[in-house]
């Protein structure tokens, strides 16, 4: 049993939260000692937040909103760390996770018993769920056959005491407002648009975490997005989908009016060649990536494959479990994944953090080394063969947290300037017998499945790609099919990469939800990859004639949407 650590271990100028957390972290520890089921460990975590959310469209604000938020995640745990009540319950899916939800506590200044009450109901609430689930599992280890990989369920450690300050931000509303109402209407402008978006959102983000472990932390994340979007429907029904993102630390780093009417009428470009442009087809030949699409690869391909407590579980493929030492890339490629780093050059990084969801510090995990894979991310939910967690236990607010991914890194030892991978691209099309290769331009996410029933396989969302002709042909725009596959198959075929490194920021979901992640890889060749038919709408572009702006004199013009 871990002793509980008093307050005595904090200076008096904690601030008031965290001194509520730690006054009902010692009462439910004590009051819960002499029950039949006692929690061996228990964490607090309160996330305070204030949000912004401005939305134009078509020359006017749809949506404006700030507001102040303040969450609670309850992390308890009875049993032992060998055995505890987050342990997989096998053969009862419906037992398979932790029943939780969001927890909001008052926000502003409310009375302190106000916030001590919201605590001790949901302190109350697991702990109960806890201790009827450990029972079950022990009930489970008794008739099922022995674990193929048994580790204990949770790994200890020093405590942590630190206060990392987060500086406020401020967001000229007015000025955003007017602003994105601009670029909105530019991208509501041509006839072809049937709908489209200029959004901001923005959080700052202030998050405590009390232990009985004695880890006591403040520390926080600062990310305002400014994101542009604009969509048509093609003559054969299919939704053709433009986006781009800015993702910031500061809001003055965002690009000016100036920047964003550039990008918007590139987006709008983009879209109607996009609706133009002949759908592919099922295919399979060489294929290049740029390095946005390389870092989403390598993110489904690889990552999610590498959470560690993936490796423990029944039900997972476990697809490099047993590779731990052994070759899986080409030995010019590591990989590396540090949620440290704010910034790759000059671009922020989504994935950047200080300590993670279980108060453990960030820190870089060496995954490949000159191409042998090395490990695992880690949360404190240990593995066999990796005891310890690396900085990667990860959740959004209301879940259980997981190894997750933080600032995904792919770096090559063996690049070549972009124009050589097109060179070769060509010449290995034409050495397949092929009439063209493929290069993946932009890329709109994808997903990955990882489990045993379903097939082990990727899907690269591509949303604009090119073929690339072996007899000197223009390169011609096509759009859906996406990139699909399996892991080994997709790496043996890796060639070469670029020189271009390139940088992709978004969130990432799964079983701990969503949560911000980066991805930085150079342009990669690739001798042989699949692609499989998109999803095809069936609606036709619309049958009304979509309404132009009315002009001065307050009379409507119509336009006929081709």
């Amino acid at each position: 049993m871990l002793a509980l650590l008093l307050t005595t271990l904090i200076a008096s100028a904690a601030p008031p939260l965290e001194t509520v957390l730690i006054s009902e972290l010692e009462r439910a520890t004590a009051a819960l000692a002499s029950e039949e089921e006692p929690p061996y460990y228990i964490a607090l975590a309160a996330e305070e937040r204030e949000v912004w959310s401005i939305k134009a469209t078509t020359g006017t604000i749809q949506s404006r909103q700030h507001r102040e938020e303040r969450v609670l995640d309850v992390d308890l745990r009875v049993g032992s760390p060998e055995l505890d009540n987050t342990h997989e319950l096998r053969g009862m899916s419906a037992w398979g996770a932790e029943d939780r939800g969001l927890v909001r506590l008052p926000i502003g200044e409310p009375p302190e018993h106000a916030i001590r009450h919201a605590i001790w109901r949901e302190l109350d609430s697991s702990w109960r769920g806890a201790s009827e689930r450990i029972v079950m599992l022990r009930a489970n280890q008794v008739v099922k056959v022995e674990e193929e990989s048994p580790a204990p369920d949770f790994s200890l450690r020093e405590p942590v005491v630190d206060r990392v300050p987060v500086d406020p931000i401020t967001i000229d509303e007015a000025a955003w407002s007017e602003a994105l109402t601009q670029v909105s209407a530019r991208l509501d402008a041509s006839p072809l648009t049937y709908s489209s978006a200029a959004s901001l959102d923005g959080v700052h983000a202030i998050k405590t975490f009390v232990d009985t472990e004695g880890t006591r932390l403040v520390h926080g994340r600062n990310h305002v997005r400014v994101s542009l979007q604009v969509s048509t429907i093609a003559v054969d029904g299919d939704e053709v989908d433009v986006f781009d993102a800015w993702d910031v630390h500061d809001p003055s780093a965002l690009p000016d009016l100036e920047a964003l009417n550039a990008r918007a009428d590139e987006l709008v470009q983009r879209m109607e060649a996009l609706r133009e442009a002949p759908r592919g087809q099922p295919w399979t030949g060489p294929v290049m990536l740029t390095g946005r699409a390389s870092a989403v690869f390598f993110h489904e391909v690889f990552g999610h494959r590498v959470e560690g407590h993936r490796q423990k579980s029944a039900y997972e493929g476990k697809t490099f479990a047993d590779f731990v030492g052994q070759p899986i890339l080409p030995e010019w490629i590591d990989v590396v994944d540090d949620p440290t780093r704010s910034t790759w050059e000059s671009t922020d990084l989504n994935g950047f953090y200080a300590y993670d969801d279980e108060g453990v510090p960030a820190q870089p995990a060496n995954l490949v080394e000159d191409g042998v894979f090395k490990g695992f991310l880690m949360s404190r939910s240990p593995v066999p063969g990796f005891a310890e967690s690396n900085g990667h236990g990860r959740r959004q607010a209301g879940r259980a947290p997981v190894a997750r991914m933080g600032n995904t890194l792919v770096l090559s030892e063996r690049t070549l300037p972009d124009e050589e991978l097109r060179t070769q691209l060509k010449a290995e099309a034409k050495a397949q017998g092929l009439d063209y290769g493929i290069l993946v331009e932009e890329i709109e996410g994808g997903f990955t499945m990882t489990g045993r029933v379903t097939p082990n396989a990727f899907n690269i969302r591509a949303s604009a790609s090119w073929r690339v002709y072996v007899d000197g042909r223009p390169d011609e725009l096509i759009r859906g099919i996406d990139l699909v596959g399996t892991p080994f198959a997709a790496f043996n075929n890796l060639v070469a990469t670029g020189t271009t490194y390139e940088v992709f920021n978004g969130h990432c979901g799964a079983e701990s939800g969503w949560v911000p992640v980066s991805g930085v890889a150079p342009s990669m060749f690739f001798r042989r990859l699949e692609f499989q038919l998109k999803e095809k709408g069936q609606e036709r572009p619309p049958m009304l004639a979509k309404p132009k702006a009315a002009p001065d004199d307050g009379t409507a013009d119509l336009e006929v949407l081709p």
